[in-house]
């Protein structure tokens, strides 16, 4: 799963300014039109042998953070993952938690590079990056809400923020390296998702047009699905995208901007996920109307739209699939499972509520050997 959270046709340069706690820097010249960010090298895919009953049988780290885990992240190989809660947050390395003596006014985003070598933090409009020693790297005011980060293994932070509103590529110095202004207003909730090493991005708005734009900021395409974009993925190499949509529609299209398909979903969906390939689609729903009768029904489809399976449950909290697309994990209230591709159970584990009363986020590595999970209280580890 890459590192992202969800709750940007004119090259432009933005000068972002600083306050409080963030450093003084200076935004030199974006690069021409036509040369590309510099990509992260790509990790290693290490594919390991595990048990899943053995693995959900108990956590094998858990930590309080005091309140709602808004976002877990883990890095490639395991070795590195932590969460963000409100005012605290904790990442734990190989060596020692770091983090842990820093405070925020409202964070909700925590991204950790592939590698596990960089930390990029948001609260609010402002974005903070660390080493893995916990030591500030560097601090910026995006001048809007941000909305969703993910940084590189080269430090490269991507942000989608209400300024303007854009999307941006910073690196460590603070200088901008890539900006895109939708030229509008009234997009308030920007979400995007990129193909490998950020060749393209497709990005949707609150008014409802996608826009897939490649990394030397070209607008290769729009679309007006006329609807409020609520998610929308893309495929590690950048050929199947989809986009959900607030009228419970998910759309499919290829990279020319050809529309494949277009589902109508039965309830209310919140989010999708995909594996690297894109092979397939898994929705989460949410009871909007906040119904008793509500029934939370998990869909898996293939790339064509077909229905592989559903499932009718209580209540769903997180979800997600392995980049590998042999394991599936979904929450039912306090009960964790995971499932094969085929829709059958393979293992599960039941939250005690001395960690949690539900759980909210979830992050992996690419095989789902290691989970990392927050909980109403906790961030707990698995694998």
């Amino acid at each position: 799963m890459k590192k992202l959270f969800i709750y940007g046709i004119i090259l432009m340069i933005s000068v972002i300014g600083f306050s409080g706690c963030a450093e003084q820097y200076d935004v030199s010249t974006l690069p021409p039109s036509g040369t590309s960010t510099p990509k992260p090298t790509e990790a290693p895919t290490v594919t390991v042998t595990f048990d899943p009953v053995q693995m959900l049988s108990a956590p094998s780290w858990t930590n309080k953070v005091g309140s709602k885990a808004f976002e877990v992240t883990i890095s490639d190989n395991g070795d590195t993952y932590g969460a963000i809660s409100i005012h605290k947050g904790i990442v734990k390395t190989p060596t020692k938690n770091i983090l842990t003596n820093y405070y925020w006014q409202n964070a909700k985003l925590i991204s950790l590079s592939g590698s596990g070598e960089y930390i990029a933090v948001g609260d609010n409009d402002l974005v903070k990056l660390y080493d893995n020693n916990g030591d500030s790297i560097r601090s910026y005011i995006a001048g809007g809400l941000v909305h969703q980060i993910a940084v590189m293994d080269d430090g490269n932070i991507i942000q989608s923020s209400e300024k303007n509103p854009h999307m941006s590529i910073i690196d460590q110095r603070g200088t901008v390296l890539w900006d895109w202004n939708l030229g509008i207003s009234t997009a308030k909730t920007l979400v995007f998702d990129y193909s490998d090493n950020v060749e393209n991005i497709l990005l949707g708005t609150y008014e409802g047009r996608i826009h897939y734009v490649s990394n030397d900021l070209r607008n290769l395409w729009s679309m007006d699905l006329e609807s409020g974009i609520v998610d929308v993925k893309i495929s590690k190499d950048g050929e199947k995208l989809y986009a959900l949509t607030a009228d419970n529609k998910l759309y499919s299209y290829d990279k020319n901007g050809n529309k494949n398909w277009v589902k109508e979903l039965a309830v209310d969906t919140i989010e999708i996920e995909i594996p690297e390939s894109g092979d397939y689609i898994l929705t989460k729903p949410i009871n909007t109307a906040r119904s008793t009768s509500f029934v939370y029904k998990v869909q898996l489809f293939d790339q064509n739209g077909n229905t592989l399976w559903q499932k009718p449950l209580s209540d769903v909290g997180v979800m997600g699939i392995s980049e590998d697309s042999k394991y599936i994990i979904i929450s039912e209230d306090k009960d964790l499972r995971m499932y094969d591709r085929e829709g059958n159970e393979l293992a599960s584990y039941h939250l005690d509520t001395a960690y949690g009363l539900f759980f909210t986020s979830l992050d992996m590595t690419r095989d789902a050997s290691k989970l990392v999970l927050g909980t109403t209280r906790s961030i707990m580890v698995f694998g």
